[in-house]
């Protein structure tokens, strides 16, 4: 029966990727621009690097918690499972509650981050391969849930400030807990996926502050010629 529900909403996000692919919203150029602004911009690139370091000394430890884990888990089921469903369905709930004159712009943040780090996420799960602490797959580094979760509590800080950003990382930090807790990934899965997600988050927010902008620019020129007219 779980099965059958995984295979379900697998097929419903692949469906609603598919019609978000179609709307105006989602921009391969967009999407490169993010992506270089991660890799060029100083902060980024000290968010990426710093979570591979930690990554590595956390590589040390990531059998003995597991171990640990087994006998004692981390956290109770009810919260497992808040973890899990926020990794998975976050984006969802964000682009829902986007709203506001610069909504056009924030979905276009959104969107395109989410989707850029599906394909980079994945993309190293594919070339890394590492086997899942309960053996399920190859698909374990670095953990997607948590990468997911963190890039919408960056999005969710950079978009509404402090006071939608820290619940939004108090519950991505409750989702990379939950992946070690039900056994789905070690420490240092959860700890690249946090600064990826981060990282991701941060590079885009350059190319939405800079829409904002360029919005903004655009409407004082455009209130300023219609004052000229009238008074002219």
């Amino acid at each position: 029966m779980k099965k059958t529900n995984k295979i379900k909403f697998k097929y419903l996000i692949i469906i609603f990727l598919v019609s978000v692919i179609k709307t105006q919203n989602v921009s391969s150029d967009y999407i490169i621009k993010g992506v270089e602004n991660i890799f060029d911009n100083g902060d980024t690139r000290n968010i990426l690097f710093s979570g591979i370091i930690l990554s590595v000394i956390a590589n040390k430890y990531d059998y003995l918690l597991q171990n640990r884990n087994q006998s004692k888990k981390l956290m109770s089921n009810n919260l497992a499972k808040l973890g899990d469903y926020w990794g998975k369905t976050n984006q969802f709930i964000i682009w829902s509650t986007l709203s506001g004159n610069y909504r056009g712009e924030q979905l276009n943040y959104s969107m395109n981050s989410f989707i850029a780090n599906g394909i980079i996420t994945y993309g190293i799960k594919f070339s890394t391969m590492r086997r899942r602490p309960d053996l399920s797959n190859k698909r374990s580094f670095p953990s997607g849930h948590t990468s997911n979760s963190f890039l919408g509590a960056t999005i969710l800080q950079n978009v509404y400030g402090s006071e939608v950003g820290i619940p939004g990382y108090i519950l991505a930090s409750i989702t990379g807990m939950s992946r070690i807790n039900d056994n789905k990934h070690y420490l240092s899965d959860v700890i690249f996926g946090a600064a990826l997600g981060v990282a991701i988050g941060t590079g885009f927010n350059y190319l939405y502050k800079e829409e904002i902008m360029i919005n903004n620019k655009t409407s004082k020129n455009k209130s300023f010629k219609i004052n000229f007219s009238w008074r002219f």
